[in-house]
């Protein structure tokens, strides 16, 4: 028997999947709070271990992984760009170790190890993004939202902005089907042939984006949709109704609290956590 799939921001995930046990105020709390882990920790250590557990949360919430690699391209560009912004725009020190000389520039270690700590951050925060987006629908964003008593309004908004992602997403895959089937092969391009082939897919993109987003706003018009302020009077939420907190939702959300707190105390009084402590640092 086939499994039932849910439409998420990125695609499609099994019904059954645990993450649909959690309500989606603790889906985007999870957003929120994790979120703050790579931009306080520096540690690559730590941050390569995050990106372990995200890569495992991925499975144990039955995501296809092959969701991830549809962005290795945008990782490795990422790398690159990182890297020669380091190393010919991070400045010099007569203290730092110099590995080559190109001309007027120098490629030195510190630079260098600078832009593989930026890196392994990103690439956390990236993981986190990805799960986030694979897991909830726009549905489940305005639900989240509302369950903090954010207005109507800026829930509905929230929700059509990160709605357009998702769609973004299918008229990037279009695209790239429309080039299959006029016997494109990507895969037998040079590296240097596929970032420029990336580079074009923005035009027709945002022109996409464009017509979809008028295509929107006149469904909305012709429903009757008014966005009347952020105070518009007792409104009733029948979708938040449907949903409950329970038992777990309460003790994911303690769990992350207290290894947020942890992380900042520990940041604050302690050395465990600065640059200095990385393996890094000792090459």
């Amino acid at each position: 028997m086939p499994t039932k799939m849910r439409r998420s921001l990125l695609g499609y995930l099994p019904v059954d999947s645990p993450i649909f046990r959690l309500h989606p105020m603790t889906r985007l709390l999870f957003l929120l709070i994790v979120s703050a882990y790579p931009m306080i920790v520096r540690l690559p250590e730590l941050n390569v271990a995050g990106s372990i557990f995200m890569l495992a949360l991925f499975k144990v919430s039955k995501v296809d992984l092959r969701v991830i690699k549809n962005y290795k391209m945008a990782f490795v560009n990422l790398f690159f760009v990182i890297a020669i912004a380091y190393t010919f725009f991070g400045g010099y020190n007569p203290d730092y170790r110099v590995l080559v000389e190109l001309g007027p520039v120098k490629v030195c270690w510190e630079n260098l190890r600078w832009a593989m700590v930026v890196y392994i951050q990103l690439i956390f925060a990236i993981l986190i993004m990805i799960f986030f987006l694979s897991t909830m629908r726009e549905r489940d964003i305005v639900v989240g939202l509302r369950a903090l008593k954010v207005p109507f309004v800026l829930a509905y908004m929230a929700g059509l902005a990160l709605r357009s992602i998702g769609l973004s997403i299918i008229d990037f895959n279009t695209i790239r089907e429309a080039e299959k089937a006029r016997a494109l092969d990507l895969q037998a391009l040079p590296f240097s042939e596929k970032v420029k082939k990336f580079g074009m897919y923005i035009v027709p993109l945002v022109a996409l984006a464009i017509r979809r987003s008028d295509e929107v706003s006149n469904a909305l018009d012709s429903r009757g949709f008014r966005f009347t302020g952020l105070k518009s009077g007792k409104r009733t939420d029948y979708i938040l109704s449907k949903y409950r907190m329970t038992k777990l939702d309460y003790l994911v959300l303690a769990g992350m609290g207290v290894f947020l707190v942890g992380i900042v105390l520990v940041s604050i009084y302690t050395d465990w956590l600065a640059l200095e402590s990385s393996l890094l640092y000792r090459i």
